[in-house]
């Protein structure tokens, strides 16, 4: 089941791929997308049942074995190692991981389908659904334990479980909005917003890269998410990559409004003009409303020779 489930989320992509070609997964007004990523959840959800089956059997039986040691500390039995657990650990070595890998990856892959129905559904999935489970089982596990411990409470044990369930939901989610207020860093730019590039040469003639990748680093993303940015270059053009199909998007030059923290910067192959001036790529921060200024940027690229260029922190001649 575990095999035949893995192999049927894997192969749907590919068959999407060879019937409707490789931008299916990128159209913006499809449903598709948003159904391969219910398959993806639920198909996980499925397999976790299969592991937590699998769990269970190992276990089976296990009280009727003979016992080979057991671990005490101060005459309390801290471990009984039981006949069959040296096979079992290493089942379940092999197993727990397996698992855990497989459940993450694909709980992971929905936000990066590249379609917004899609991230819709693991946005709600992934900020409301998982986390009210968590937060349920916990305040059911606490509720189990301080019912009896209570005077009053065991006459009501339905109605005091569903309050210390919505207790427990309700301090769990003032935490998490204290934290990040407690947590908040008010100088997110205080070393100065840098441009960095994800390799010192370049060229589309040369390099197998759609583009010189450029990352925005010493600022924080939460500062990233209230900001928009404009980009601009001397030469050559921005474009943006979707990783999932490696699909490019032109996006031109200057660039408006965009609010990724990556964006890719090429230019055209076989440019007739010979002698070229460094290039110099700026980037500037604005809020989300608003046309203050609230961090720039630069990065200069120096011609190597007419078809490559290199990357160079202050400005050159080439």
């Amino acid at each position: 089941m575990v095999g035949i489930t893995g192999t049927m989320i894997s192969l749907i992509p590919n068959m999407g791929n060879r019937i409707l070609g490789v931008s299916w997964i990128t159209d913006s007004d499809s449903f598709l997308p948003l159904f391969l990523s219910i398959i993806i959840f639920f198909g996980a959800m499925f397999l976790t049942i299969c592991f937590l089956m699998i769990f269970s059997l190992i276990f089976g039986g296990r009280k009727t074995e003979s016992i080979r040691n057991k671990i005490t500390l101060f005459s309390k039995t801290l471990i009984t190692w039981y006949e069959g657990d040296t096979q079992r650990s290493i089942l379940l070595f092999c197993l727990v991981p397996m698992w855990i890998g497989l459940l993450m990856f694909f709980i992971l892959l929905m936000p990066l389908v590249p379609n917004k129905y899609s991230w819709l559904f693991a946005a709600v999935i992934g900020l409301t659904c998982i986390p009210l489970a968590l937060y349920s089982f916990l305040g059911w596990k606490i509720g189990t334990t301080i019912i009896g411990k209570i005077p009053g409470m065991e006459k009501y044990p339905r109605l005091s479980m569903v309050i210390i369930i919505f207790v427990v939901i309700g301090c769990l989610l003032l935490l998490s909005f204290a934290i990040p207020l407690v947590l908040e860093n008010k100088d997110t730019v205080s070393a100065g917003m840098k441009i960095q590039a994800d390799q010192q040469y370049y060229s589309p003639s040369i390099s197998s890269a759609k583009g010189l990748r450029l990352e925005l680093t010493n600022i924080s993303g939460r500062k990233l998410q209230e900001s928009r940015q404009t980009w601009s270059a001397d030469y050559g053009y921005f474009v943006s990559i979707t990783p999932s199909t490696n699909e490019v998007t032109i996006l031109g030059n200057p660039v408006y409004d965009d609010t990724s923290r990556y964006i890719y910067w090429t230019y055209t192959k076989n440019d007739p003009i010979q002698d070229k001036k460094p290039v110099k790529i700026e980037v500037h921060l604005y809020p989300l409303q608003g046309d203050v200024e609230t961090a720039s940027s630069s990065l200069y690229l120096t011609w190597y020779n007419n078809e490559i260029v290199y990357v160079n922190t202050s400005p050159g001649l080439s």
